[in-house]
């Protein structure tokens, strides 16, 4: 059984596309140590990640980013078990400059949308902070943390 979460977060300073790239390439190592997939998506200095992987790993994933001072206003969405993972691959979409190359692990989610037939609650909340990335976290009831 694996274990899957989404939160979202405010980003407590800006973030430029440097910055984007460096977290991009550390949380691709990290998560792959950890075991863990999904996808990380940033517009307009808001946050929503979607983790999945062995419970534990999730879990203590998601304690570093509530310490993280990096991220303010975290808010726990949705947590859930699942059988199979949603996202293979742990990658990450952000707002860029269409001329800069795109490093590995970017994905089009802002640009092109997302085609999968997926229904799952986790899926719809990457789908409408695509479109609505300035709304409240409390606009979709989550908490501060675990209970």
């Amino acid at each position: 059984m694996l274990q899957s979460l989404v939160y979202m977060s405010s980003a407590a300073q800006p973030f430029d596309d440097v910055d984007l790239d460096e977290v991009l390439a550390y949380s691709r190592e990290r998560n792959t140590a950890d075991g863990l997939t999904g996808m990380l998506v940033h517009r307009s200095g808001r946050f929503m990640q979607l983790l999945e992987g062995p419970p534990d790993a999730v879990i203590a994933t998601y304690g570093r980013i509530v310490a993280d001072p990096r991220h303010d206003e975290v808010r726990l969405l949705v947590e859930e078990s699942i059988h199979t993972r949603r996202f293979p691959d742990w990658t990450m979409a952000f707002d860029r400059d269409e001329q800069a190359s795109t490093p590995e692990g970017f994905n089009e989610f802002l640009t092109a949308g997302d085609v999968s037939a997926d229904a799952s609650r986790a899926r719809e909340l990457l789908r409408w902070f695509r479109n609505h990335p300035m709304a409240a976290p409390t606009a979709s009831l989550g908490k501060h943390r675990r209970d």
